[in-house]
């Protein structure tokens, strides 16, 4: 089963560390520049787990509850400290190593679930190295990267790759737009930093494709044009607020050389239904930017300021109409993700579509000789999204599979398993039931 993995550390095995196929030059200079900006992170959860890991109490328990480990990076001088929120969720106290073995322990500052972006801090009267920022945008498929992380636990640890693809959607989030990467990067080595050959901090590795939950060569990186706003905002503000329009859209194409964003609803109540925005509406483009990429558009929209509009080219019965449209907050989601783990219904549903037997959003049985058996979904699981949507309410897994039996198109379930390691499956919906 190939699964997408939050790269949180749960065993040990021996690393492999890739090299140039003609090291002709070291990166050894390079990597005594960069170490001193890299954590190791260890976060001490009391919870317990449904179904213990024998190699994980081994390597990383303590008495007093569960231990994960993480990476992370130095973003300023006075202690603010970047990594990915999945490695100190949950936590009840956060630790921070740097390179010279000191630990401090951090404070969380704040979280945004749609990058997985967190940012501690430490304190110490020791003057830190931060990173410098680099930029993803100008970083080119084929060039060399450097990993530099906490993989199974090991302490600094370096790898080396090339960037393999850029713009990698995997459904993981709304902003979705992955570096990937073949460089080595394991279990522990979230929300460590990827560098460019000058140095640069170009992304924060998230998530690793893979069969076993080591490192298969695929790997994906958050880039740091994308993170480095969140990252300032959770340090001046706690959070990340973002802007919309309330508008539902999709691609359209107007013409083979005309495309645009096809408006497909309009919240009620909002700025754009105000200022007569109409489903059918076709935008061309936003303060001048061609509106041709969903994904584009909504990022460039929720970054902007309060009190900024933005100037939209609407094509509507054949006129092209310009409208000036002022943003609104975004709404807090009013369950948070895995709020979904403490939901529980009395006894179980049985959904003989997927071969699952649910007790709220908890899988509880799963058929022996279904589809999603044979995909490595197990009792214990927690369903998180389908086809990319937060999913809160077995109502709503209904209406995904009811639309999904008549498209004829399979669903895509992504869970969190009772290892805390996050994975997506595609399962097809068996209409004979």
């Amino acid at each position: 089963m190939s699964v997408l993995k939050k790269i949180s550390a749960v065993g040990f095995v021996a690393l492999s560390i890739v090299f140039p196929a003609k090291a002709q030059v070291s990166f050894a200079p390079l990597v005594e520049r960069l170490i001193p900006s890299v954590v190791n992170i260890s976060t001490e959860l009391q919870e317990e787990t449904d179904s213990p890991d024998v190699m994980n109490d081994l390597l990383f328990s303590s008495s007093d509850g569960r231990v994960a480990l993480g990476s992370g990076f130095i973003v300023s001088e006075d202690g603010y400290i970047a990594t990915n929120k999945h490695v100190i969720d949950k936590a009840d106290k956060i630790s921070v190593i740097t390179v010279d073995g000191s630990v401090y322990e951090a404070e969380l500052v704040g979280t945004d679930d749609k990058t997985d972006i967190a940012v501690i801090k430490i304190e110490t009267d020791k003057k830190l190295q931060p990173v410098a920022f680099g930029n993803s945008d100008k970083i080119r498929v084929g060039d060399w990267i450097l990993a530099i992380g906490n993989p199974f636990g090991l302490g600094s640890s370096v790898t080396a790759g090339i960037i393999s693809a850029k713009s990698r959607d995997i459904a993981d989030g709304p902003y979705d737009d992955y570096l990937q990467t073949d460089a080595s990067i394991n279990q522990g080595n979230s929300g460590g930093p990827m560098f460019d050959t000058e140095g640069k901090l170009v992304g924060i590795n998230t998530v690793i494709f893979s069969q076993n939950g080591n490192s298969s060569g695929v790997g994906f990186a958050l880039p740091v044009e994308q993170a480095k706003w969140v990252i300032d905002k959770l340090k001046t503000d706690g959070k990340v607020e973002r802007r919309w329009l309330g508008l539902e859209i999709k691609p359209a194409d107007l013409t083979a050389e005309r495309k645009g964003l096809s408006i497909s609803a309009v919240k009620d109540k909002t700025l754009a239904a105000e200022n007569k925005l109409q489903a059918g509406d076709v935008i061309l483009s936003y303060d001048g930017n061609k509106a041709d990429s969903v994904k584009d558009f909504a990022l460039y929209i929720s970054k902007l300021p309060a009190d900024k509009a933005v100037n939209l080219v609407i094509w509507r019965n054949g006129v092209e109409h310009d409208i000036s449209v002022e943003t609104m907050s975004m709404p807090e989601e009013e369950t948070q993700p895995n709020a979904a783990k403490e939901q529980q219904l009395p006894g179980g549903q049985y959904y003989a579509s997927l071969g699952l037997t649910l007790d709220g959003l908890k899988v509880v049985a799963v058929d022996a000789q279904s589809e999603a058996a044979l995909k490595g979904v197990k009792a214990g699981d927690v369903l998180q999204k389908v086809n990319g949507m937060s999913i809160y309410l077995t109502e709503e897994l209904t209406r995904q599979i009811e639309e999904g039996a008549l498209s004829g198109e399979p669903l895509r379930l992504d869970l969190m398993s009772s290892s805390d390691d996050a994975y997506f499956v595609e399962i097809s919906i068996n209409v004979k039931e």
